[in-house]
């Protein structure tokens, strides 16, 4: 068995993988597949909402003895492994033995669907509630792809709710049967390019300035709005909440549902809750704090935003900016920007990155960029072992670290006495392909650059 390294932290991770039927399900846009086998339901369009899926990474309660390992790649692997082909461009035939092999063995050390350990027997406080994240995944990722990032938080003792977006920006995913009336197609939803969607005439997002990518925004801020609702609502132990684990396998319900000795949910999932998510997970946060709260859906209390590598291309231009109403102001979140050197050197979006960071934080610099890191960096194909060599863990611990000392209000400390930091000088090392100069930022792989 190949394993991704094991997480450090206060406490043992265990994930359980959840779900929630979308009644009546409905689509999103108008993007519409080019080439399209007529399913069971005869849909042709792109963006079909019918379930809403993700991960919770949490600290676990081990006293049993739980299994530790769950499968890195989405099963079945075949479908993956056309997704994969897809992201990539690659023969699938020329990835199968990889991601047979690979897919097949790799797993994630955490205890599958363990208890949630209680906060007053991790601390010993009366009032301990464990702190609530949302993390969105990028373009070819999953709700497992980020399992290094996601178990560092949990580590820590916060839940993180990694969503497994449904709007074809993930490598593959298979929705669960329901039941009859309104159940799902179990089709699987595959990875989608630009260029595999069309739009009828005067039926383009024209705000956005890649249409597809907009109308998954579009969804994708849905599907967070239904988690953190269905979450809360099955927290609270609503009997008309339809949320069960993703393959089935029976959990642990009272303890998460179960109160403190003090009356309270073992979460806090009332306020204080911290988003964050990669590249295009990352617009994702903007996007949902950017647009007004659709009608049907309670605001969510978003203090704090952790944006790795953000993609800002999708984005309307000018802005994002913060959406305010009279009903329903919002106080500003604290964000932090942690970048690749890669997007750091990619002038244009950088500078852009500036210009809307200037507005959603004015006080306080906070875009780091990570010498020598990529924008896989982040996620976990930067640690795939037998695969990858380098600098991955140096990397990913980095990220780690400057994330819970930003979660935990220590980030100032941490680059001053825990973290090296460096002086942004950029060095030309040669000459691309295309004749335009190469560059790099000079200093040791894993300082960081304060902007």
């Amino acid at each position: 068995m190949l394993s991704l390294p094991p997480v450090h932290g206060r406490f043992p991770v265990g994930v359980t993988t959840f779900a929630t039927p979308v009644r009546p399900s409905r689509r999103v846009g108008n993007a519409q597949l080019k080439s399209v086998k007529v399913s069971s339901a005869g849909r042709t369009y792109a963006l079909n909402l019918e379930e809403v899926a993700f991960a919770a990474y949490y600290p676990a309660d081990t006293s049993n003895k739980p299994p530790k390992s769950i499968d890195w790649l989405v099963r079945p692997l075949k479908h993956s492994l056309t997704g994969i082909s897809n992201y990539s461009g690659l023969s699938y035939w020329l990835l199968w033995p990889i991601v047979f092999f690979f897919g097949s063995l790799i797993k994630i050390p955490v205890y599958r669907n363990a208890p949630l350990l209680r906060p007053e027997e991790a601390s010993g406080s009366l009032e301990k509630q464990w702190p609530l994240v949302i993390f969105s995944h990028g373009l070819g990722g999953s709700r497992t792809t980020y399992s290094q990032f996601c178990s560092r938080l949990a580590a820590s003792g916060r839940v993180v709710l990694a969503l497994e977006h449904r709007d074809g920006t993930g490598i593959a995913s298979i929705p669960k049967s329901w039941g009859i009336g309104d159940k799902s197609t179990n089709e699987p939803v595959l990875y989608l390019r630009e260029e595999d969607v069309f739009w009828k005439d005067n039926e383009v997002v024209k705000e956005y300035p890649k249409p597809l990518r907009g109308e998954q925004l579009n969804f994708r801020r849905d599907e967070v709005y239904i988690m953190y609702e269905t979450f809360q609502k099955f927290l609270r132990g609503d009997a008309g909440v339809e949320m069960e684990t993703l393959d089935g396998a029976p959990f642990d319900k009272a303890s998460w549902t179960n109160l403190t000795s003090e009356g309270a949910s073992v979460i806090k999932h009332h306020d204080d809750i911290t988003f964050t998510g990669h590249s295009f997970g990352s617009a994702t946060g903007f996007s949902l704090l950017a647009t007004q709260t659709p009608q049907g859906y309670q605001r969510i209390p978003i203090s704090k935003l952790v944006l790795l590598d953000p993609w800002m291309d999708p984005l309307p231009s000018p802005g994002p900016e913060l959406y305010q109403s009279k009903e329903q102001p919002q106080e500003p979140p604290k964000v932090l920007v942690i970048n690749s050197e890669a997007f750091t050197l990619w002038k244009d979006h950088f500078s852009r990155l500036q210009d809307v960071m200037s507005v959603w934080e004015p006080q306080g610099q906070r875009i780091l960029t990570i010498l020598g890191s990529q924008h896989i960096s982040f996620s976990d194909f930067a640690v795939l072992p037998g695969l990858v060599k380098g600098h991955g863990r140096l990397i990913m611990n980095v990220i780690g670290q400057l994330s819970l000392a930003f979660l935990d209000d220590t980030l100032d400390e941490t680059l001053k006495e825990g973290i090296p930091t460096t002086k942004m000088t950029v060095e030309l090392v040669g000459t691309k392909k295309d004749g335009t100069p190469k560059k790099k930022l000079a200093g040791e792989v894993g300082h960081v650059v304060v902007s």
